[in-house]
């Protein structure tokens, strides 16, 4: 299962750094959803922002996303609904941080 905005548009990125910036907890919050590592990332820090800002590398993300494997036996067992549900909750917090950062309703 995936969630967040993989590569958005150069608007949507730099209003999602923007909201990290204005609201670094909120972010510490979301992002601790389970936010995917081994994303690309830029190698200097975006233009416009602060190269010591503690939250430097999560600025720096092209993608913010997160996921949630299942084995097959997983996704065909009896409980699984129940266990996708619980999955899509625990990613929320990261998309109504980027959907809020983007203006868009959650």
């Amino acid at each position: 299962m995936g969630a967040g905005m993989w590569r958005p548009s150069r608007d949507a990125l730099r209003a999602i750094r923007e909201a990290i910036v204005e609201d670094p907890r909120g972010w510490k919050r979301a992002k601790g959803s389970g936010l995917s590592h081994g994303e690309a990332t830029l190698k200097r820090p975006p233009r416009g922002f602060d190269p010591d800002h503690p939250l430097i590398d999560d600025l720096k993300r092209l993608s913010f996303t997160a996921g949630v494997r299942f084995s097959e036996r997983q996704a065909c067992a009896a409980e699984f609904p129940a266990r996708f549900v619980s999955a899509c909750r625990g990613v929320a917090p990261l998309l109504r941080f980027l959907a809020r950062a983007i203006g868009l309703s959650f």
